[in-house]
């Protein structure tokens, strides 16, 4: 089982990349990247963290540090969105803006009300 795509949320993260860069971060297994591939989603991140292949875990400040640098970016000028409540936590105390997912629309109103 891979999961399902949800199109809401991969449609809002399509237009989102066409201004700023979307990586992936996930305390995935070493299959997240064909898991990937067999949804279709390859290719619809800039980048991708694989917490299974950099040997620290969400929410280690490591993985937000990986991250940012994956993209070039400073994490004061990251957004991290996740639905454990903790890890947004662990983002916001490294320095991250935070938002806890609970759906479309929450990430939508987050992302317009920080100009994106």
């Amino acid at each position: 089982m891979t999961g399902r795509v949800d199109t809401d949320v991969l449609e809002l993260l399509t237009s989102v990349r066409s201004r700023i860069p979307v990586v992936l971060v996930s305390n995935a297994t070493t299959r997240l990247e064909a898991d990937l591939a067999a949804l279709g989603l390859a290719d619809a991140f800039d980048a991708v963290i694989n917490t299974a292949r950099i040997g620290v875990a969400k929410p280690n400040h490591q993985v937000f540090e990986a991250a940012a640098q994956t993209v070039g970016a400073e994490l004061r000028r990251c957004l991290f969105v996740d639905d454990t409540p903790g890890h947004v936590a662990a983002a916001k105390s490294a320095g991250l803006t935070g938002h806890h997912y609970r759906g479309v629309e929450g990430l939508r109103s987050a992302l317009v009300s920080l100009g994106v």
